[in-house]
C-alpha cells in the first residue's frame, strides 16, 4: 500500500523549455504550447516554464509577437520519469524584404549594389564597384543571415543563390582582338563561393542562412543565377531588374 501511494503521488515528468533570442539571450514572456493543444505556457525572466509531458511524441511550438515563431518534436519513453530540456531559439522577425547578418547584438541590413560590367571584344567582367557599408566582426563562429523575401522555397531554389567570397581587381588582362590588353576594372569580383545550408523558419517568407564554416576576414556577397561568375556578354541583361543586384557585406576579424 505504501508503494502505491509514493507511486501515486509523484509527480509526473514535464518538458522543461529555454526559449531565447538569436543572441541566447532569454525571453521573457514568450508562449509555448503543444501542437493541437490551446493551453500555452509563459516563459519567465530566465525565458524558462515547463509543460507537462506524456508518453509519445510531443509537437512544441514557442512564439512572441514581434519574433519568428521556433518548434521542437520531443519524445517522452514509458516509465521516463525526469522528463526532457528543450531549448528554441526565436530570430526577430523583419519589417521588410532583404538579408539580415545576425551580428553581435542586432540584426546588420545587406544593401543591394547593382552590378557592374566591363567588357572587351572577347571578355567579360561582371562585379560590385564600392565597398559595401555592411561591416561585421566575424567571432570565430558560422555566420547567421535572415532571408525575409515574397518567393516560395522552389522559386528561391530556381534562383540558384550563391554566397561568393570577393577580390578587388583594380585593372586585369583581357583578350581583344589584336591580343592580351590591359583594362581597367576597379571591381569586387567573386572569386570562391561559400558553401551554407538553407532553412525556412516557422513562418512563409522568412528563411535562416548559415555558413558551413567560418567566414575569413575580406568582402562576400549574395547573388543570383551565377551572374558574378558567368563572363557570358550579355548575361546580366537577360536578368530582370530585380536580379541584376548583389547583396555585399564585409567580414572583419578578431572580437565582436
Amino acid at each position: 500500500m505504501l508503494a502505491f501511494l509514493l507511486f501515486a503521488c509523484s509527480d509526473p515528468p514535464t518538458v522543461e523549455v529555454t526559449v531565447v533570442d538569436a543572441w541566447d539571450k532569454p525571453i521573457e514572456g514568450a508562449q509555448v504550447r503543444q501542437e493541437t493543444v490551446t493551453e500555452s505556457f509563459s516563459t519567465d525572466s530566465d525565458g524558462m516554464t515547463r509543460l507537462p509531458a506524456e508518453v509519445g511524441t510531443l509537437h512544441l511550438m514557442a512564439g512572441k509577437d514581434g519574433y519568428i515563431k521556433d518548434f521542437a518534436v520531443v519524445t517522452i519513453l514509458e516509465g521516463e520519469e525526469e522528463g526532457q530540456s528543450v531549448r528554441l531559439a526565436l530570430y526577430p522577425e523583419p519589417d521588410t524584404t532583404g538579408f539580415y547578418a545576425v551580428a553581435a547584438k542586432d540584426y546588420e541590413s545587406l544593401e543591394e549594389a547593382e552590378i557592374s560590367v566591363v567588357e572587351s571584344e572577347m571578355s567579360t567582367y561582371h562585379g560590385i564597384k564600392n565597398l559595401p557599408k555592411t561591416t561585421f566582426h566575424s567571432g570565430g563562429d558560422p555566420a547567421r543571415f535572415v532571408f525575409k523575401t515574397t518567393l516560395t522555397n522552389n522559386e528561391i531554389k530556381r534562383q540558384d543563390l550563391k554566397l561568393s567570397k570577393l577580390e578587388y581587381l583594380d585593372e586585369a588582362e583581357v583578350t581583344g582582338l589584336l591580343g592580351p590588353e590591359k583594362v581597367k576594372l576597379s571591381l569586387y569580383v567573386a572569386d570562391t563561393d561559400a558553401a551554407f545550408s538553407f532553412k525556412g523558419l516557422q513562418s512563409q517568407d522568412e528563411y535562416l542562412i548559415v555558413t558551413q564554416d567560418t567566414l575569413e576576414p575580406g568582402v562576400y556577397a549574395f547573388h543570383a543565377q551565377g551572374i558574378l561568375h558567368t563572363t557570358e556578354n550579355d548575361a546580366l541583361e537577360k536578368l530582370p531588374d530585380s536580379m541584376q543586384v548583389a547583396f555585399p557585406f564585409e567580414v572583419k576579424g578578431g572580437g565582436k
